[in-house]
């Protein structure tokens, strides 16, 4: 595959993320935000894996009491009905902090309340209601990341991803977006916007990557999604064959993303 010039770049990679051997990469905001915008487009197979709901959802399953009291534990003034009904129509609340409680308050509503959420993870029924609140803004660490896994195993589920026995779907992945390839300590670099099925690779992703790739969409951690797209894309895809390592020096990376489409079979 015959190699081009490279360019200067003006931005470099600016995220930090951690691949499935546990390196540490940095991946770039262009293309996490791609992976983010293809989240949002309903056909894409990526409908669903996210752990932000929106505010019209958020008012079905809070209703109007729930909207308020994350309103209160926020501490601001109850919102009237009107008010609710704005944030409805305009698809957004306008306080951060409000939209944080309430994305709290769904999410533990949705896995069976605080009751079940302390059982799940091991804290107290008060912990998880401090947290739910935001008199708490973290849990412990321990509880924190049982309680991440949890959230992401639900969202699975709801997804789709997940079989009836809790095994992961196997992910067919096509990402089309801007590339940087570069082999060893060659200064020579293949820059181009090119689509990769990842069908076609030497090594379909396997059950394991596909299961962190889904809890990566499902908590919302697109740079730890690029970085699972990089490793793939640098060990198993023909075109790509030949790297000794991956890591910032060495490698594929993506430059920006404009799509992902995921199939889960």
């Amino acid at each position: 595959m015959a190699l081009h010039l490279p360019r200067p770049r003006t931005t470099k990679p600016a995220q930090q993320a951690v691949g499935l051997d546990g390196l540490k990469v940095s991946v770039a905001n262009a293309a996490t935000s791609g992976v983010e915008k293809s989240k949002q487009v309903k056909t894409g197979g990526l409908a669903g894996l996210t752990s932000k709901v929106t505010v019209t959802q958020l008012r079905k399953e809070l209703g109007n009491e729930g909207l308020r009291q994350a309103a209160i534990d926020a501490g601001r003034t109850p919102p009237s009905d009107r008010t609710l009904r704005r944030w409805a129509q305009q698809g957004r609340i306008p306080h951060a902090d409000v939209l944080e409680r309430a994305q709290r308050r769904a999410a533990i509503e949705r896995l069976g309340g605080i009751d079940a959420v302390a059982v799940k993870i091991g804290r107290s029924r008060s912990a998880v209601s401090r947290y739910r609140s935001g008199e708490t803004n973290e849990l412990r660490a321990d509880a924190s990341k049982k309680l991440k896994n949890v959230r992401a195993e639900d969202i699975m589920a709801r997804a789709g991803v997940l079989r009836p026995d809790g095994t992961p779907k196997t992910a067919v992945i096509r990402v089309k977006g801007g590339v940087m390839v570069r082999n060893g300590a060659d200064e020579g670099y293949d820059y181009r916007v090119r689509t990769l099925d990842f069908a076609n690779s030497d090594t379909p992703f396997s059950p394991d990557e596909s299961r962190e790739l889904a809890a990566a969409l499902a908590n919302d951690d697109h740079a730890r999604v690029v970085a699972l797209l990089e490793r793939h894309a640098t060990l198993d895809y023909p075109e790509n064959k030949g790297f000794d390592r991956y890591s910032d020096q060495f490698g594929f990376h993506f430059d920006h993303i404009e799509s992902v489409h995921i199939d889960w079979i």
